[in-house]
């Protein structure tokens, strides 16, 4: 089996963890890489990301790691939580090797999870697995948004900012702006808002397949848009955003894939 991992390399619990991990996987027999920077804190032979031919890719670190390499990538990919959260991985250190006797052995599943497909002003972004933020590009600077669902108008509204989350994302900064949980089963994307100025603003659920429109109503005004926390574009007046469910799913290696076991092991 080709095996890939990849890691921060300013993580010393991370390699450590992986050199544990890439011995026993040699030893079985198997084809292991990792991924060149991470390879080079490790003083051993690393490969590109661009030429990481695996199967599977392993990511050791946090949710961020995960979604770092999912910006990058198309292989089905198995996370390794050495954070402190890690809502996308099932795994953690204290069990990796007895995961990785099961990657080995095929006793695994491929869960599917939808993403998020960006555009803007045409131009096709990268696509996000959790969500995408338009924000304002200064700290307490509140601004005003247009919301579209399909060409209907929904509303006008004053906030710090707009989310629009995939099932993978509810549980994260949607969730913090008071957005709903929703099962990765669902085929629905969230609309949440960050600091509203009405009372009655709420969260929106809408069809995956609905297209998204968020138009910046100010003239003069740097707004922020971030896919994923990963990366960061400046917006304003007149930039047309289309959001929608992506073609391209994310991929993750599941062994158990208990959402509700795992909400309430995280959140409750």
């Amino acid at each position: 089996m080709k095996i890939g991992f990849i890691s921060r390399p300013d993580c010393p619990r991370c390699l450590d963890l992986i050199g544990i991990l890439y011995r026993y996987l040699k030893h079985e027999g198997h084809e292991v890489m990792i991924e060149q920077s991470a390879a080079s804190e490790m003083k051993i032979h690393g490969v590109p990301l661009e030429e990481m031919n695996a199967e599977i890719i392993i990511t050791v670190g946090g949710d961020g790691t995960a979604l770092w390499t999912l910006k990058r990538v198309n292989t089905a990919i198995l996370p390794i939580n050495m954070g402190s959260f890690g809502f996308l991985s099932e795994i953690g250190p204290t069990n990796a090797i007895a995961a990785m006797g099961k990657l080995t052995r095929g006793e695994y599943k491929v869960e599917e999870r939808p993403r998020i497909k960006t555009t803007l002003n045409g131009k096709r972004l990268s696509d996000s697995v959790n969500e995408v933020v338009i924000k304002s590009a200064e700290i307490t600077k509140i601004r005003w948004f247009g919301i579209y669902i399909d060409n209907d108008f929904i509303h006008n509204v004053r906030a710090d900012g707009i989310i629009v989350a995939s099932p993978t994302g509810s549980t994260s900064y949607s969730l913090s702006v008071g957005g709903p949980i929703l099962d990765p089963r669902v085929k629905a994307l969230i609309i949440s808002h960050i600091a509203p100025f009405k009372l009655n603003v709420r969260s929106i659920v809408v069809p995956s397949e609905s297209t998204i429109r968020i138009s910046i109503l100010e003239k003069g005004k740097r707004l922020i848009m971030s896919l994923d926390g990963q990366e960061e574009i400046i917006i304003g007046y007149n930039d047309e955003i289309l959001i929608t469910e992506s073609e391209s799913p994310a991929r993750f290696v599941r062994f158990e894939s208990d959402f509700y076991r795992n909400m309430r092991e995280k959140f409750i």
